[in-house]
């Protein structure tokens, strides 16, 4: 049976917190559900509050007012979010400051929002590239700066949120049952959550790098706040950062979660903590964390593959060879190439046709020859393995 985070949630949906409390299964949940674009329901501010369920109301209602069709590449994100919506455990969670940031001429993709749970902790969620080969564009300029514009607003985005005050009455507090378990308990908490509300910081895929990057570089006052980092396979760092007190100081309380078979999610440097995860599909079609397989309280555990880290240390090692403005010449060629071609998903790349590959060869003519060698080979590295990627 192919038990996921689906199934996690009909068998858990039934349990609050207090009960069972939250896991990096929820986290991951809470990851994936970052991936709906909540533009037209939640605003960047701090008056908007609304609950999961009233949310995924509200949604459904723009969509049906407007005729506008689902983004079928955030379809298994919507069915979470529909199930979230009629789950006890979840669906009286509290959802604040979405944020959509999109600059094409940055080669920007930002987007966030933040949870609050019924204890009143704080969930900064931060989403992370899909199937899209155009989401994946940021992500590789990771691989030649040490710092991308999204890194740089994950750290604002933090800031701002945190600022965001307890509103609770004491007498609310006093009647939370989630805040804790005796009145003198949740007196103290009260007090204490005026001034210092704890904050859990977590994202998929370069989501979870922007979460690792928002603790490490915050201010020290709000980290202190932070009670974990959740990475789920989120890319690592250039050597400065690996190098810097900052990302030191925080390894004790990052944890990454990565599949059998990961790219993202050993590329670069890491030297947290990491879990490996099994999934039911194969290649980097992993990478989707609605593929990865859960028990009842954890996660299945697999190893990685050696096939992964081989891929990983092939890019690596060619990257190695050019000069940091031949990696930008060369990620920036590559991604105007796709998008010429018509290629909009990583899966795109296993189903090219002989229309594409005519056209990849006019474009390429096109090329200077040094930047036409370097696209040759990754190209045919990423076919390679994209060939590989289907469900089991």
């Amino acid at each position: 049976m192919k038990n996921t985070i689906y199934d996690y949630v009909d068998l858990r949906g039934d349990l609050s917190p207090i009960d069972f409390p939250y896991n990096e299964i929820d986290f991951l949940i809470f990851s994936e559900l970052s991936y709906i674009n909540l533009d037209e329901i939640i605003q960047l501010d701090y008056d908007h509050i609304i609950t999961i369920h009233d949310a995924f109301l509200a949604y459904n209602d723009f969509y049906k007012n407007t005729n506008m069709p689902l983004n079928p590449t955030i379809r298994e994100s919507y069915t979470l979010f529909e199930k979230m919506a009629k789950s006890y455990r979840y669906q009286n969670i509290q959802m604040i400051s979405f944020v959509n940031d999109i600059d094409k001429e940055l080669i920007k993709q930002f987007s966030a929002m933040t949870l609050i749970l019924e204890n009143q902790d704080m969930v900064v969620v931060y989403r992370g590239t899909d199937d899209s080969l155009v989401g994946w564009h940021e992500d590789f300029l990771m691989l030649c700066e040490n710092v991308v514009p999204a890194q740089l607003s994950s750290v604002e985005y933090l800031k701002y949120i945190s600022d965001f005050s307890y509103s609770y009455s004491l007498l609310d507090s006093l009647k939370n049952k989630y805040l804790a378990p005796s009145f003198f308990q949740r007196l103290k908490k009260h007090f204490q959550y005026k001034k210092q509300r704890p904050i859990y910081l977590t994202g998929h895929s370069k989501g979870g790098n922007l979460a690792m990057y928002a603790g490490c570089f915050i201010d020290s006052e709000i980290q202190k706040r932070i009670i974990q980092i959740y990475n789920y396979d989120g890319p690592g760092f250039q050597d400065e950062i690996m190098l810097s007190s900052e990302y030191k100081n925080m390894l004790p309380i990052i944890q990454s979660y990565i599949p059998h078979y990961s790219f993202f999610g050993i590329v670069l440097g890491h030297e947290e903590n990491y879990h490996v995860v099994h999934s039911h599909y194969t290649g980097m079609l992993q990478h989707n964390g609605f593929s990865w397989e859960v028990g009842p309280y954890h996660f299945v555990e697999d190893e990685l593959s050696c096939e992964s880290v081989n891929f990983a240390i092939k890019v690596l090692l060619f990257l190695e060879k050019l000069s940091n403005e031949d990696k930008h010449l060369f990620v920036d060629s590559m991604f105007k190439l796709f998008d010429t071609l018509n290629l909009y998903t990583f899966s795109d790349l296993s189903h090219i046709s002989y229309k594409h590959i005519l056209g990849a060869i006019k474009e390429l003519t096109l090329l200077d020859s040094k930047v036409r060698k370097m696209l040759i080979e990754v190209l045919h590295m990423l076919w390679l393995e994209a060939k590989k990627t289907k469900p089991e």
